[in-house]
């Protein structure tokens, strides 16, 4: 009988004190998952689709952010288009202090950005056909989370796509 109290205090013992402290610690080295959010009142992107000839229309919405990025989502490719400390060979699109007042951005298929990757360069992003994430948040490059919205990119044929990259679209 003996023995089976002492187990059974034992038991006990690990439950009141060694599960709780697990339970403390154990989100101790635990991320909290970034959030991004899809919210047409801080980020909304127009049209959902477009091609070649068509510019993509960024509005930006109160607390959007100082910082813009786009994902290509065919090889998940990262590209920055205004970050806080751009490497030295990066192009960007604007300041952090331009972005952050802006309202809307518009972008063409040939806008370039810096390929967010280890000895990354600036590069056309609207190469290959399919989705792209755009994404705005006061630092890309941190736990803060933002704003997203995806849209789809329907590129034609490689020569066609160049021309009309390089010429302007005129309204008749």
């Amino acid at each position: 009988m003996r023995r089976w109290l002492g187990s059974t205090l034992t038991a006990k013992a690990i439950s009141v004190f060694v599960l709780p402290l697990t339970a403390c610690t154990s989100g101790l080295s635990e991320e909290p998952p970034t959030v991004w959010r899809q919210d047409t009142d801080v980020l909304n992107c127009t049209p959902a689709a477009f091609g070649d000839s068509e510019f993509l229309l960024v509005t930006l919405g109160p607390g959007h952010g100082a910082e813009l990025a786009i994902l290509r989502h065919s090889d998940d490719a990262p590209y920055f288009l205004v970050v806080q400390s751009p490497p030295a060979d990066m192009r960007i699109l604007m300041t952090r202090e331009e972005f952050a007042e802006a309202t809307t951005v518009r972008l063409s298929t040939a806008t370039s950005g810096y390929r967010w990757v280890k000895d990354g360069e600036n590069e056309r992003i609207f190469t290959t056909p399919g989705r792209y994430t755009i994404q705005v948040s006061e630092l890309l490059e941190s736990e803060l989370g933002g704003h997203t919205c995806t849209v789809e990119y329907r590129a034609l044929s490689a020569g066609v796509s160049a021309r009309r990259a390089s010429t302007p679209t005129r309204r008749r």
